[in-house]
């Protein structure tokens, strides 16, 4: 008896955390759920001012810690896909496009798409991303996003 108990112990667990992972994969790099809405602003007003001289009068430096702290508090499986948001944008529940980088007068959203890719290097915040990679390849089109 005390055998068969465990052994419905055992599956009641093995289910529930079966659950929580089906839950889980779900929200995965969601936009309003595992990403912000429309997210990363701070990084938006650095890439425009690394590859556009536009923006605010503040230091790059300044501008770019701003930035790599708010990448930092996106999940290392999301900051690629928080990224392809700031770039490419995506389709609100409202039915409205949120979080694309335009391109601006003398400055090709190629451009800006190329150094966003590089924002999780060494060189710039120094962060870990689902493919270990020190760049974002599937934003320069080199590569397919991966699923987790």
């Amino acid at each position: 008896m005390a055998s068969s108990s465990h052994l419905l112990l055992g599956a009641a667990v093995l289910l529930s955390l079966l659950g929580a992972a089906a839950a889980s994969a779900a929200t995965y790099c969601v936009p309003g759920l595992a990403i912000p809405h429309n997210p990363l602003p701070s990084c938006r007003t650095y890439v425009t001012s690394r590859t556009c001289g536009l923006g605010p009068r503040l230091p790059l430096p300044v501008m770019r810690r701003r930035c790599c702290r708010e990448l930092a508090e996106i999940a290392a499986y999301c900051r690629c896909a928080a990224l392809s948001v700031l770039m490419d944008g995506v389709i609100a529940p409202g039915g409205q496009l949120e979080g694309r980088l335009p391109g601006l007068p003398g400055c090709p959203r190629e451009v800006q798409r190329r150094f966003a890719a590089t924002l999780v290097t060494e060189a710039e915040c120094n962060l870990t991303t689902i493919v270990g990679a020190p760049e974002c390849p599937w934003l320069l089109g080199e590569e397919t996003m991966p699923s987790k």
